[in-house]
């Protein structure tokens, strides 16, 4: 839909303004600004570079939900309080998005509705606290819930990264520093110990092939390491290898751990959410599976959902898939035998979230030693390649003199 920028003038206060919006034409513009009792100065289609922005954060979506929230609260009508939000909101996508919602709204479609049309910008969990939110008449609470929800997930995907990106980060470092040596500091060195004639033992000799190789097919080297991110990417997303592959990264020591602390945090606060505000457990796994991309949590979702199509309780439903533990399994059981589900689900969102950020937190204490032996012992071979004929050159510039 094409993005006007236009310039508007308010008979009522004398005031000239400047806003921008989606429409489908001038006209559709046109009648818009009419029945706002506005009247249009001017206007530019604006070009699909000054379009094409990042979406906005977790963050900024928490603070609109939450300013929404305490407007309607307090009284405000609901298209007023988004009009309000519109001029202090600084983000230009979500900034559309409100005025586009203000647009459906006049015309009679509720926030939900307005809302799905921006679905990019909200995920399906959020979307459906507002349609409970509209039916029950607590819009209010369910906007402070979405808010407080997009906090956590936030918290919780800083966490992860800050968990899974601490050893790349390290390996990408010492990674650089080597290329260095190899492409700049070991040619050099190496041609003086040939210039010299110094005696090279097998290592140095290794090390000697090993540069001159790199330094020959390093345009190689680049390619096929292009094309093994552009092929790895393409794997990860085919759904089939991706679940594979996922499979595969919760066996893995550290990274395994890491994933299934992150996903499990995830999996409960969605749970405690969605049961709070009144969904059954059906509908509440059918939002989890579409706001949610890991398919191997999609296909554990899937199992779930279909053991309580066939009558199963849910505490049996669960007990069915590996993934859970007996820790898990037994809370989920009490829950629903005393009904107090939603405090279990809550409890192990905590639990799991309070245990992501111990991991991370003591991450770096568990894999230091491990970078260290690792650059250590690289260190220690290039060390004895070089030492020897090190000692040998200044033997021989001893006896030139």
């Amino acid at each position: 839909m094409p993005v006007y920028v236009y310039q508007a003038f308010d008979p009522e206060n004398g005031r000239l303004f400047q806003e921008e919006g989606e429409f489908q034409d001038l006209r559709e513009l046109f009648l818009f600004l009419q029945s706002q009792g506005l009247i249009l100065i001017k206007y530019r289609h604006k070009y699909w570079k000054e379009i094409w922005r990042r979406g906005p954060s977790r963050r900024e979506l928490a603070e609109f939900c939450r300013n929404l929230a305490l407007l309607i609260r307090a009284g405000i009508p609901l298209i007023q309080a988004l009009g309000d939000l519109k001029k202090t909101t600084k983000h230009k996508a979500l900034k559309i998005s409100i005025g586009r919602l203000i647009r459906n709204l006049t015309e009679g479609r509720s926030l939900s509705e307005g809302l799905r049309k921006d679905e990019k910008l909200f995920a399906p969990i959020i979307l459906a606290l507002i349609h409970v939110g509209e039916e029950t008449g607590r819009l209010d609470e369910t906007l402070e819930r979405a808010a407080d929800h997009l906090l956590r997930v936030e918290e919780i995907v800083s966490n992860t990264k800050r968990a899974l990106l601490y050893p790349l980060f390290v390996l990408v470092s010492m990674g650089g520093a080597l290329l260095f040596w190899i492409f700049f500091v070991f040619p050099k060195i190496l041609e003086l110990f040939k210039e010299f004639g110094t005696n090279l033992p097998w290592a140095t000799r290794l090390l000697l092939e090993s540069v001159k190789f790199s330094k020959t097919y390093w345009a190689v080297f680049l390619l096929w390491g292009l094309v093994s991110l552009a092929v790895a990417y393409a794997l990860w997303r085919w759904s089939p290898t991706r679940l594979f592959l996922e499979k595969l990264l919760l066996q893995i020591p550290l990274i395994g751990p890491a994933r299934r602390l992150s996903m499990m945090a995830f999996f409960y606060e969605y749970l405690a959410l969605l049961f709070e505000a009144g969904l059954d457990a059906i509908r509440c796994f059918e939002i989890i599976g579409e706001a949610h991309q890991n398919p191997f949590l999609r296909q554990t979702i899937g199992r779930l959902k279909e053991a309580l199509l066939e009558g199963f309780p849910l505490a049996t439903a669960f007990e069915e898939i590996r993934l859970f533990n007996p820790l898990e399994l037994r809370m989920i059981r009490v829950g629903e035998e005393s009904g107090r589900l939603i405090e279990q689900f809550r409890y192990l969102a905590d639990y799991y979230y309070q245990a992501l950020e111990a991991f991370v937190n003591t991450l770096s204490k568990v894999i230091e030693p491990i970078l260290i032996i690792l650059a250590g012992l690289l260190f220690l071979a290039l060390a004895l390649a070089l030492l020897g004929p090190i000692y040998d050159l200044i033997g021989n510039l001893g006896a030139y003199q």
